[in-house]
């Protein structure tokens, strides 16, 4: 956020925070699959330290720019590209080391709890740093994240893990990709959850910043009710964890996989059919309830199916979908401008709904699992 904040103290132009946004999302799309073969070869907790520490530098060269009074936009550029390139392995290392921590009968549990932490911080965050902006200042931020990367890594030094064997694959980037897309391609669920998974990212996954234009035009609630919309899905996803935490053990995951692929969506069309405000807050808690239940119940099969010496290659294809979303805001930004903002996603929910539900028969329908 306080990077952010100084690029546009710097530039005064909205563009330049989206060519910095992109200079983020560019490495983890192109170098995410690289990751999953490091993930892969090398042993994942320290592998995660490394990363805490590189990660590190660039933040450190930006707090001697920015002190030194020498920083440009520029150089906020470069250091935001390397940084996005070293935590491009981040998510896949992060969440394949789950496997090692956990037994398998708590994978469910350690799962939720993981995205229900993601998911705090990702709406606490902003809070407090626009605080420590106005306390400590741009600067003091860039310092205090440095300093938590590396208190991160110490802490995981204390982490205990089984050793893993040796290596003992052939070291070919090309071939070692090419046998993580044959493992996906073989196993019908994985690759039907990793389907969904970026069938939901494009046609549904960013509606949430198309609902201003509800709150204002079709609502008509104003900023304030904007804030009980946008607030709506997270506390959905916080039920929808505690749900799962607790009961999904009991639970067929192919099962739930296919509920949930489609509560999204089809929440999402009744939310875009509403024009009561209470119950367009409640639709969207249901919503946000079936992203993150998709979401956790994909990842956990993953680590459950997926064998440990390809789990990094495989994760790191399904968090792809995460970068999807940029063709998602355009997707349902053309939708909304062509036949208005409720059509418009109502019309990309039920694309969403047919394509998820023509690939799990495809791939998984009766008879076709092997």
């Amino acid at each position: 956020m306080a990077l952010y904040w100084i690029a546009y103290e710097i530039t005064g132009s909205a563009i330049a925070l989206g060519v910095l946004g992109l200079c983020e999302a560019t490495p983890r799309l192109a170098f995410g699959l690289v990751g999953g073969v490091l993930v892969d070869r090398y042993d994942r907790l320290r592998l995660l330290i490394l990363i805490q520490v590189f990660s590190s530098l660039p933040v450190f060269v930006l707090v001697l720019l920015y002190f030194g009074g020498v920083l440009e936009f520029w150089h906020i550029l470069v250091v935001e590209f390397v940084f996005g390139l070293i935590r491009s392995v981040n998510p896949t290392a992060s969440q394949s080391l789950l496997n090692e921590l956990v037994p398998s009968g708590q994978l469910m549990d350690a799962v939720a709890l993981y995205t229900i932490g993601f998911n705090v911080a990702r709406v606490l965050g902003p809070s407090i740093g626009g605080i420590l902006i106005l306390w400590i200042g741009a600067g003091g931020c860039f310092v205090l994240y440095g300093a938590s990367l590396l208190l991160s890594a110490l802490e995981m030094l204390f982490i205990r893990v089984p050793e893993r064997e040796p290596w003992a694959g052939e070291q070919n980037l090309l071939r070692e990709l090419q046998e993580g897309f044959r493992y996906i391609k073989g196993a019908p669920v994985i690759l039907s959850s990793i389907g969904a998974a970026y069938v939901l990212s494009i046609f549904v996954g960013t509606y949430q910043r198309f609902l201003p234009v509800f709150a204002k035009e079709i609502l008509n609630v104003g900023p304030e009710g904007l804030g009980f919309l946008m607030a709506a899905p997270g506390l959905g996803a916080i039920a929808s964890l505690m749900f799962l935490s607790t009961a999904g053990e009991r639970w067929k995951k192919e099962t739930l996989l296919r509920v949930t692929t489609t509560v999204a969506p089809l929440f999402l069309v009744l939310f875009c059919l509403s024009r009561n405000f209470i119950l367009s807050v409640a639709l969207l808690v249901l919503v946000g309830g079936g992203q993150i239940a998709f979401r956790t119940i994909s990842r956990v099969l993953i680590q459950m199916e997926v064998p440990r010496d390809l789990l990094g290659r495989v994760m790191s294809v399904f968090v792809m979908d995460q970068g999807m979303r940029s063709v998602g805001s355009l997707v349902i930004g053309i939708f909304a401008s062509l036949f208005g903002a409720a059509l418009g996603l109502a019309l990309t929910s039920l694309i969403s709904l047919s394509l998820t539900s023509a690939l799990f028969y495809r791939l998984i329908g009766p008879g076709r699992r092997r």
